[in-house]
């Protein structure tokens, strides 16, 4: 068994892996604040190594030091240079994010190439892997909670607001025209990105597999095809720990 720890900008990740599947899966402060409960978590699964993704490197310190505290002896920071089970293709492959090296190497084993994945978190990224060539790059947007937070930070009247579905298309407050245009417009982006992607790539067949906190409240209803998979980037983080069973 296997410990995946997921670094977000937000929140991390934590789940056990073994047999290709996930388990024991809890959220945690990102910046590892909340040391008691990661290293209750540490204690209670007992890995034998763990496989970390972050893209927040200025807590990987922290990070370090619980899972030296857990005793947690093997580690493995996932970065281009691991074995994923599929290629690269990209300029300067030092640059691709962790999380969506794990996303790239759960697309090839899982789901299909080609393939694109949708990561609905604090950003909204597509990671787009192709059948010959590997991982080749991605699009990134604000994620849906930035959407809300920054029209309430840069404009005096509109207030800050969670997701809420709307039935209506035309808002009838402030509240609901902003909810109504994170909704409708946030899934109108999706379907254009994901139609410029596949038209560049040239291809009749995508496979498209959503993940993230948001995946199933924008996916709800939006006749958008794609395949939700809660913990994918986990899973390609256990996938990477198949394929590279010495630290590098």
């Amino acid at each position: 068994m296997v410990g995946v720890i997921d670094i977000g900008n937000t929140s991390a990740a934590m789940g056990c892996y073994a047999r290709e599947r996930m388990s024991r899966v809890v959220h945690t402060p990102s910046d590892g604040s909340d040391s008691v409960a990661v290293l209750a978590w540490l204690e209670k699964v007992k890995p034998v190594r763990v496989v970390m993704a972050s893209v927040v490197p200025r807590v990987e310190v922290r990070w370090k030091r619980l899972l030296k505290a857990a005793g947690v002896l093997e580690v493995l920071w996932v970065d281009h240079r691991c074995a994923l089970g599929v290629g690269i293709d990209y300029p300067k492959p030092e640059q691709i994010g962790a999380d969506r090296l794990a996303n790239a190497a759960a697309a090839a084993h899982w789901i299909g190439l080609p393939a694109v994945v949708c990561d609905f978190g604090t950003a909204l990224t597509f990671d787009v892997v192709a059948r010959d060539r590997g991982y080749v790059g991605g699009v990134i947007c604000p994620g849906l909670p930035l959407m809300f937070d920054y029209l309430a930070e840069k404009t005096a009247l509109l207030p800050a607001l969670r997701p809420i579905r709307s039935k209506a298309a035309i808002g009838r407050s402030t509240e609901q025209a902003m909810r109504i245009g994170a909704e409708r417009g946030y899934r109108g982006m999706v379907r254009e990105v994901l139609g410029e992607i596949k038209a560049e790539l040239g291809v009749r067949r995508l496979s498209v597999c959503a993940t993230g906190g948001h995946a199933a409240w924008v996916l709800k209803e939006a006749g958008i095809e794609m395949r939700l998979e809660k913990h994918l980037t986990l899973l390609g983080l256990g996938r990477i720990a198949d394929l590279n069973p010495v630290v590098l």
